[in-house]
């Protein structure tokens, strides 16, 4: 029998707050953890949560199941140290743009890859994840990653083709909301209110029109013409964004994320 449950490779923004999750919903104990981070203050994190640690990658490869939360880039060098695994083994992978062919590839065919991407909002626990059954994985070696990503949001599974496309519309997606943000509080700025002012309003703004998203039984579109009054304040703004092309942008952003999550499965 594995020594752990689960080891965590990485403990960036997702890798943490995957821990702090599972942790928090007991979904395992700490001592059924082990942690692998080169940063010290990340692994005093782990050991002040009760889990075991290491410097090395190669020293804890003896879990049921291994969460590589490492970045894309990185996953060669963590192949490397890792090895080819000598027991099936679930490897929960975080990596954007890494298919499971090629994650199996270096791990070898013991490797039941399931593949995860969830979004920063993970880190207050109203995360969005879709999950993605890889290479040599069933529907049970899933169940794990499931409920950890369930603990810190909410989960959809997806085919594993359809994961980049996923990971341009939610894991990217929070960014395309900072970005519209940012731009709401430079237009309050530069019609005279206060920078905090226009931030406290854009915040909320933002905030509680998602918050509605979510729990009305009505879609975007319809909640959209619900606050534009016909030659409106509301009217006159959609109209503008409409004549730029604002969907149009919205559609080639998402599609060029895609893209270079593709494009970073080749390497």
């Amino acid at each position: 029998m594995a020594a752990f449950r689960l080891s965590i490779i990485g403990l960036g923004n997702m890798g943490s707050a995957a821990l702090n999750g599972l942790l928090e919903a007991h979904i395992l104990d700490p001592k059924q953890i082990v942690v692998a981070e080169h940063d010290e203050e990340k692994r005093q994190h782990a050991i002040d949560l009760g889990c075991a640690t290491s410097e090395k990658v190669a020293e804890i490869k003896d879990a049921e199941q291994i969460m590589l939360a490492v970045k894309p880039q990185s996953f060669p060098e963590v192949g490397t140290w890792l090895g080819k695994l000598a027991e099936p083994t679930v490897v929960i992978s975080v990596m954007a743009g890494v298919p499971s062919e090629n994650i199996s590839a270096r791990l070898g065919p013991a490797a039941k890859v399931v593949r995860v991407m969830p979004n920063t909002p993970c880190r207050i626990g109203r995360g969005m994840t879709a999950i993605a059954l890889g290479k040599g994985a069933t529907q049970e070696d899933a169940s794990l990653a499931t409920k950890i990503f369930d603990a810190i949001g909410h989960s959809v599974q997806v085919d594993e083709l359809h994961i980049d496309a996923t990971t341009a519309l939610g894991g990217s997606g929070p960014a395309y909301v900072f970005l519209l943000a940012e731009a709401m509080v430079r237009a309050g700025i530069e019609m005279g209110l206060d920078e905090q002012i226009a931030i406290q309003i854009t915040e909320h703004t933002i905030a509680g029109s998602g918050q509605l998203l979510l729990e009305s039984a009505t879609d975007a579109a319809a909640l959209r013409a619900m606050v534009t009054s016909k030659g409106g304040t509301t009217a006159a703004a959609i109209d503008l964004m409409l004549q730029h092309e604002f969907d149009e942008i919205v559609l080639k952003a998402v599609k060029a994320a895609q893209k270079r999550g593709q494009e970073l499965g080749k390497h």
